[in-house]
């Protein structure tokens, strides 16, 4: 069971009088826009189905138009979120992202209704609705999945790709979104309105620190303030900063000189956190306990004196 629906966004202002657009600044906003259907899909239904994302050109005076369609596959048994036929489920994920529009708030509604402001509480009522308290003497209701949505860091990178970045560039107006197969219900994101639609500062969830001590190879070395070593241990190479002040001093005043392969024994910091780009990790050399050449030396064996 599947299902199917189209939508149009169009870029427009007077940069775009012939129809033109730069590559450059059009790719990064199409994988955008795919990249939100498919993190939205997974918020919204799961595992449980997958998006493709076609797209073909259209045109009219002063703007740069792309047909969207959006396929909506499902394993068997799934039941469509909002409705028990399938055919309209892709409408629904559409509908709440605010690629199409209907009477109840969007994502895209609600980032255009918030202005940057921050939310004071969300209340929650029933198995669907929430209600969002913006001040104290306002409030709205909302659909809790779009509060799903609007949390989420890669939805809210992609839109900041798709509507915030083109519209920062000159003669880049406004974006529309619209749909012929649905109305042609238009909506409309101004230049004035593309603040609104960046990624907002996420913080750092930190999962775990360590110091160890271990031994490095160092790969690729720097003498310019705050920039990081390259650093190879085993079959992993990564980079690090390097604070040990009085080691990076002999290094400047040539009290040590480096080969390929040395080996240094060090003090290493390790901090693991969640960011909005996923798991990641950073390293920093907090003291130099030892520097030693790579090169190994054959063991002679020496005839003991005292035996002769």
């Amino acid at each position: 069971m599947g299902s199917t629906a189209g939508f149009r966004i169009i870029y427009d202002g007077t940069a775009l009088v012939n129809n033109e657009i730069a590559v450059r600044e059009l790719a990064p906003a199409l994988i955008s826009i795919a990249d939100l259907l498919e993190e939205a899909n997974f918020v919204i239904n799961g595992k449980e189905s997958k998006i493709d994302v076609n797209v073909k050109g259209s045109f009219k005076s002063g703007s740069f138009g792309i047909d969207l369609k959006v396929v909506q596959n499902f394993v068997d048994g799934f039941i469509a979120v909002f409705s028990a036929d399938g055919v309209t489920a892709v409408v629904n994920l559409l509908t709440l992202i605010g690629f199409l529009k209907n009477q109840n708030i969007s994502l895209i509604g609600l980032i255009k209704l918030l202005k940057n402001r921050p939310i004071e509480k969300v209340e929650d009522t029933d198995d669907r609705i929430v209600v969002i308290h913006i001040t104290h003497d306002e409030k709205i209701e909302v659909d809790r999945r779009i509060i799903d949505l609007y949390k989420n860091p890669r939805i809210r990178r992609s839109l900041e790709n798709a509507i915030a970045k083109p519209l920062e560039k000159d003669g880049i107006d406004r974006v529309i979104t619209s749909s012929e197969e649905f109305g042609k219900n238009e909506i409309e994101i101004t230049k004035e309105e593309k603040d609104y639609f960046k990624m907002p500062d996420v913080q750092e969830e930190v999962l775990g620190e360590n110091v160890t001590e271990v031994h490095l190879q160092a790969v690729s070395i720097s003498f310019i303030e705050d920039n990081k070593w390259r650093f190879k241990r085993g079959e992993t190479i990564f980079y690090a900063s390097v604070e040990d002040k009085e080691f990076i001093d002999r290094v400047n005043r040539n009290e040590i000189q480096f080969a390929k392969d040395d080996v240094l024994k060090v003090e290493l910091y390790s901090k693991d956190y969640l960011s909005p780009e996923g798991l990641k990790t950073i390293y920093i050399v907090k003291k130099v306990l030892e520097h030693r050449s790579a090169a190994i030396q054959l063991h002679l064996p020496m005839k003991d004196d005292n035996n002769d």
